[in-house]
């Protein structure tokens, strides 16, 4: 047996240091050697989890890591030992399946079926695109029947993505994976793991000790209850039986002494899973704690004092004894001789009998110190409380609520309603004290609706007695204060009634104390479980310290980001932890540790306590007004700024602040650079630069940060580009959103999406913004540096585009996007303005020939108006659309996305002849295309605009027919407020259009160069083109300066509310 993967386990009580590997599969041995390096033993099983995941390149899976973390040894040892029998081939199919969107493997349980299932799927490892699946199918897989002369017009990646739409088969980084149509086999999913891979055993405390080192606990210098052994003086076995049950019936009869019932009862509280006789034999020995002469001598390595003697208790003795019986057939019945007389054998019978043996109280040994057995108690803090309460909820039979009780009671059981009420507002200790009795009552004297006389129901003070009997042991079992116990009626209640039923009502406590103890030791184990699996896998997570402080922590690229904020909820000190491998409490106790913060932790904070912590905290730490007038004047007037947390560039310095449009530019550069020269023969460098940023920005007026990661090397092109490529992957990656769902509930799963939508359309646009208002910036003032090569007019035209952006930014701080029309250069040059106003003249008077305004005029593209006609829409042929092309419409809805027309390109217009259908056009635009039709036959993903009767309407083709899709007329508010700058200076992005501005062919005329008249109409017939307030024909008012419509659009801005609250969002 050889390891496949390994775990990394730890121990939570020793903050700080390093864990143990273990490979898998492993033996039990080999588990318990582990366990004994970090001090896990039977005695604290529950400081035990799981903290890493590793595998060697060829053995990887492609298991998510956090469900490895959340497993179990054993599980995960089952899991090592199935995957063991996987050839190379089905392990590449394993991790295929892994990674395929929408896996259906989404459990350990799962995935340890895999072996039985390889057939499930078909692998193709060596396809990993489009290209490949088509050359595949059709040269490969003996499947497609065609002459080879006609393959070769075919178009294998379109082809490819077809065929992978239909089958719905997945790309990976493994190869391609479709499903073959075969039904999973449910093994081993959802059952217990078979014993022989069972491994995690707890080891001994005393060999942990020596093992790890730890000091053994300090016991309480308390004075030892005195014991005092039975004495039998029978001659044999039956003799000292009969002594024994004889004292048993004598003490039943003392024992409803006040305290004495209360030595019982703590008694039992101690030895819940004893019986009632041995429970009752200790008592009344006065043992607190017993064990055997052996078990002492061995386990504890404790030996008993020289002549002490032992207490007695019962034990089983069953003896085995032969019998002839009759033979039975199958049926039960019995087998008959020729003669008709039953059959007999010999049979071995085991008859259940009991013996007489010693044990020891500890007080009766001597030797090593014993290691802490005391339950867990309930400290008192509100986190136990809570779920102790809820343990209680989950025990109960019966539902658990609060009300004002009239009458002072502190709790009763509804018979009829079968639900227990508590007073509201007592302390938390006397409610479980409260609710303990009353779920005792609730499990020992419902009424029973087959029995209407009650015949066996308890008279009322038997019921409390048994009800405060079970109160007061569980009370005693978890550590609970019980001094204001008092049992002094149980004398009056035990008084004349009979042996047997005594015996009985004291086996009812024991029984039910023992049931009770047994049910919230479990409940409270899974509720520990469930908060460690939480912590395990938070994002961030708070500590509340005993001295008052909070540690907030949070992930981040490079491990964690923390802050320590005082009583007040006021920040004290923070910082990073470069750390990425240790888990969320690791990484807590570390940066609790950097701050010299050694108070203990009280209570971990996370779901809503978190939130109301985090709300405090946001309050507590915002800026008084003067401070915040102070920031935003301050910054709302900039350009955001990119500041290098870290990088692994040098070309880069940590610390290192640059201007958004700058870094952008850069980080474009430095990705292309390392992506090339790692592309080179010989390269021996690293794959990735990786560089932790974090953008300042004023965004709706407040100052706010983005912090992310991005990888040089990866291809995301620029700053702007990986921000927006990253939370596009992330919202519509499927495993993501499993893991957001199954880690933190659906409401997290929507605020993931609310966030990544914020990002995507108006953080994205805004940066885009300002980069646009920079290389205005930057290309007017390099011009303005030539000085001798540029003419007044132009000068002029260059300081007031340096004006518009430095008017423009706190403007776009503030959340205006529509930003005023920048300055053109035709405004500075008359000789041009006269041909620009011959030229409006000449469209008014066309405008007037068409019956139209100038303004209609222009938004029917300067044409007088034509009949119908349509139009045909086709995705642009670019990485950003391949996951709109020939997917269905519900697919698209399915995944978030919409048809915008943005990804498309207008690639034929027709007039529309009456009658015209849309699967008229279908079947003419794959059947019989026009010769001037350049496109592609009419597909799955393309639009068909109508142009009918002055309206517009858009229709998708689908799978089956068109849908229509309104939402491809409507235009983007921010996209087009983003591309607004642009669009006005002619430029998108900083690259030049093809069509030459106004402003290009008055710089050309104004330098003497020749323009052509057919460009300058067209550019002022495209200036009139955009959208303008409708005029009177009777009055043409003054158009306002640039200078008059900045400050008008500030004062509107002055008139707004306050912003919205800032985004919090950080790359995850």
């Amino acid at each position: 047996m050889s390891e496949l993967f390994s775990i990394q386990l730890q121990n939570r009580q020793q903050q700080g240091r390093d864990g143990v590997w273990l490979d898998l599969p492993t033996t039990t041995e080999q588990v318990q050697a582990a366990l004994r390096q970090i001090g896990i033993s039977s005695d604290n099983p529950q400081g035990l989890f799981i903290s890493g995941y590793f595998a060697e390149e060829e053995k990887r899976f492609a298991i998510p890591y956090n469900m490895v973390l959340t497993s179990n040894v054993d599980e995960l040892n089952f899991l090592a030992a199935q995957l063991e029998t996987l050839s190379a081939g089905e392990r590449a199919e394993l991790n295929a399946a892994l990674q395929a969107p929408q896996s259906e493997l989404f459990s350990i349980g799962r995935i340890t079926d895999f072996p039985e299932n390889v057939d499930y799927y078909v692998h193709l490892p060596d396809v990993h695109g489009p290209a490949q699946l088509g050359d595949y199918y059709l040269n490969r897989s003996g499947m497609v029947d065609m002459p080879e002369e006609w393959k070769g017009g075919i178009d294998t990646a379109q082809f490819g993505r077809y065929v992978a739409q239909q089958e719905q088969g997945a790309f990976t980084q493994y190869g391609y994976l479709v499903k073959s149509g075969d039904e999973w086999q449910k093994v081993h999913e959802g059952q217990p793991v078979p014993e022989e891979y069972r491994v995690l055993s707890f080891p001994a405390p005393e060999v942990l000790r020596d093992a790890a080192n730890i000091p053994p606990p300090v016991q309480p210098e308390t004075e030892p209850q005195k014991v005092i052994p039975i004495i039998l003086n029978g001659k044999d076995s039956a003799e000292r039986m009969k002594e024994i049950t004889d004292r048993l019936e004598t003490g039943i009869q003392e024992l409803f002494d006040s305290d004495r019932y209360k030595a019982y009862l703590t008694t039992m509280a101690k030895f819940h899973n004893y019986s009632f006789n041995n429970t009752l034999l200790i008592a009344m020995q006065g043992g607190q704690l017993v064990a055997g002469f052996n078990k002492w001598k061995d386990t504890f390595h404790r030996t008993v004092k020289k002549g002490e003697k032992g207490i007695k208790i019962l034990a089983p003795a069953p003896y085995k004894v032969k019998q002839k019986m009759e033979k039975l057939d199958e049926q039960g019945k019995p087998i008959l001789d020729k003669d008709g007389k039953p059959l007999t054998e010999e049979k071995t019978v085991q008859i259940p009998a009991f013996k007489v043996v010693s044990v020891f109280d500890v007080s009766q040994t001597e030797g090593e110190p014993l290691p802490s057995i005391a339950v867990n108690e309930l400290s008192g803090s509100v986190q136990d409380y809570q779920d102790f309460f809820k343990a209680l909820e989950q025990a109960s039979p019966v539902p658990i609520g609060f009300e004002d009780i009239e009458g002072g009671a502190h709790g009763y059981f509804h018979l009829l309603d079968n639900r227990i009420a508590i007073q509201e507002g007592m302390s938390q200790l006397q409610t479980i004290k409260t609710a303990i009795h009353e779920i005792a009552h609730a499990k020992l004297h419902a009424i029973d609706p087959t029995d209407p006389e009650q015949t066996n129901r308890p008279d009322s003070r038997t019921r409390e007695v048994q009800a405060e009997s079970v109160a007061y042991a569980v009370c005693q079992h978890y550590g609970l204060d019980t001094s204001e116990y008092s049992f002094g009626y149980v004398a009056g209640w035990s008084s004349g009634r009979e042996l047997a039923e005594l015996k009985a009502s004291l086996e009812i406590i024991r029984n039910t104390a023992h049931e009770l103890i047994s049910a919230l030791d479990e409940h409270l184990a899974e509720l520990r479980q469930q908060r460690e699996t939480e912590l395990s896998t938070a994002q961030e997570a708070a500590f509340a310290l005993d001295n008052g402080n909070t540690l907030f922590i949070q992930t981040c690229d490079s491990g964690y980001d923390y802050t320590l904020y005082g009583p007040d909820h006021t920040a004290l000190d923070g910082g990073q932890l470069d750390a990425p491998g240790l888990t969320l409490p690791d990484a807590g106790q570390e940066a609790l540790n950097l701050l010299g913060q050694t108070a203990a932790v009280a209570e971990v904070l996370l779901g809503d306590k978190l939130a109301a912590f985090q709300e405090a905290a946001e309050k507590a730490n915002e800026l008084s007004a003067p401070e915040a007038e102070k920031a935003a004047a301050t910054d709302l007037s900039a350009e955001p700024t990119v500041t290098i947390l870290w990088s692994e560039s040098d070309k880069l310095q940590d610390g290192e602040i640059m201007p958004l449009s700058v870094a952008n530019r850069v980080f474009e550069e430095l990705d292309t650079a390392q992506h090339t020269d790692r592309e080179k023969d010989g390269y021996t460098g690293g794959w990735y630069d990786k560089t932790a940023f974090r953008i300042d920005f004023t965004l709706n007026g407040q100052p706010d940060n983005y912090e992310g990661r991005q990888d040089f090397g990866d291809g995301d092109g620029s700053l702007i580009q990986h921000i927006q490529s990253y939370h596009e992957y992330y919202a519509k990656d499927e495993n993501w959103k499993n893991f957001v769902l199954h880690n933190k509930g659906p409401e997290a799963w929507e605020q993931d999406k609310a966030e990544r939508e914020m990002v995507l359309t108006e953080f994205i646009p805004y940066l885009k913004q300002h980069c646009n208002l920079s290389a205005m910036e930057q290309a007017a003032t390099a011009a303005l540096r030539e000085g001798q090569n540029i003419s007044p007019e132009q000068a002029a035209y260059y300081n007031t585009v340096v004006a518009y952006v430095q008017d423009c930014r706190p403007l776009l701080n503030q959340g205006q996007y529509n930003l005023p029309e920048p300055p053109k250069l035709a405004d500075f040059d008359q000789s041009l303005q006269d041909y620009k106003a011959q030229v409006q003249s000449e469209i008014a008077q066309e405008a007037a020939d068409a019956g139209m305004t100038v303004e209609e005029y222009a938004a029917a593209g300067f044409e007088a108006p034509q009949q119908d006609n349509f139009s045909i829409y086709q995705l642009r042929n670019e990485d950003s659309t391949r996951d709109y092309r020939f997917e269905p419409y519900d697919r698209l809805q399915a995944a978030g996305r919409t048809v915008d027309k943005s990804n498309y390109t207008e690639v034929y217009t027709a007039p529309l002849a009456a009658g015209t259908t849309l699967e008229d056009i279908y079947r003419i635009f794959n059947v019989d295309h026009p010769a001037d039709f350049k496109g592609h036959s009419l597909s799955v993903s393309d639009v068909v605009v109508l142009h009918q009767n002055g309206q517009d309407t858009a229709h998708y083709c689908d799978s089956v027919g068109f849908q229509q899709v309104p939402e491809f007329l409507r235009e983007n508010p921010l996209r087009t407020a983003e591309h607004s700058t642009e669009h006005n200076e002619n430029m998108i992005d900083g690259v030049l259009n093809n069509a030459p501005s106004l402003g290009e062919l008055e710089a050309k005329a104004k330098a003497g160069e020749q323009i052509s008249l057919m460009d300058l109409a067209a550019a002022v017939k495209a200036e009139e083109k955009a959208p303008k307030a409708k005029k009177s024909r009777t009055a043409k008012p003054k158009k306002p300066s640039i200078r008059a419509q900045l400050d008008a659009a500030k004062k509107e801005q002055s008139k707004q509310t306050l912003p919205r609250e800032k985004a919090k969002e950080l790359e995850v």
